[in-house]
């Protein structure tokens, strides 16, 4: 008899946490205000960083119509896979108010370098080395993107890999 009530106890433990686990991710699912797509709809976060190209970027100074904000990190492979898109939309777009700003996140000046040159970038690349700008837009996956128009308000975001076509509607 101990044997079943200790089994049963045991069980109902087992049972009540998983309820409240699950509760809990239910509720930061759906109502998390610290939510990154809370951000959708609301001004932008200004920051100031300098390039890999020693060329200080400003989000407010930008006179673009569209600037497409971009997180990744070297060892990301859905972040590497996306580069070739970035600097495509980039190139046919830059003529037509588009900007693109890459912020990486954690690598050294000599990876990024090298990251650099392997995808051929011509867009700015910043480090966010003390995590601010990162922290600021509420980034804790990589790779994530931002869309902020002309007013300097987000008007999309994307958590993931982001494909050529998927930006060429973004910017168009």
């Amino acid at each position: 008899m101990k044997k079943k009530r200790k089994r049963l106890v045991f069980r109902v433990g087992i049972l009540s946490i998983m309820f409240l686990m699950t509760t809990y991710a239910l509720y930061n699912l759906l109502v998390d205000n610290n939510s990154i797509n809370m951000l959708v709809g609301k001004p932008a976060t200004n920051f100031v960083g300098n390039s890999m190209n020693d060329e200080v970027i400003e989000l407010n100074q930008l006179k673009a119509n569209k600037t497409v904000i971009n997180f990744w990190a070297s060892w990301c492979e859905p972040c590497k896979r996306e580069m070739p898109a970035f600097e495509e939309i980039y190139q046919s777009n830059k003529n037509n108010g588009v900007s693109v700003i890459s912020i990486n996140v954690g690598d050294s000046n000599l990876v990024v370098n090298q990251f650099i040159k392997k995808y051929n970038l011509s867009f700015p690349v910043i480090i966010d080395n003390d995590s601010s700008i990162r922290q600021s837009y509420k980034v804790d996956r990589l790779p994530v993107s931002f869309l902020v128009n002309s007013n300097g308000v987000i008007e999309k975001l994307y958590e993931g890999e982001l494909t050529e076509e998927m930006l060429e509607e973004w910017v168009n």
